[in-house]
């Protein structure tokens, strides 16, 4: 994975984003990925919850 992460970082510099830019929007997605993946994760539960009633 490792490779595939600074592949995207050099491509974003090569499109002229600084690599500062580029730390920063690779951060913010792993962010929203994971807030998107415990939002999922509660909402199964809770639908789970729901269907037992």
């Amino acid at each position: 994975m490792a490779g595939a992460f600074t592949d995207v970082a050099l491509q974003a510099v090569k499109a002229g984003w600084n690599p500062e830019e580029v730390a920063s929007a690779l951060v913010e997605l792993a962010d929203h990925m994971m807030l998107g993946m415990i939002a999922n994760r509660d909402l199964t539960e809770d639908l789970s919850v729901l269907r037992r009633r």
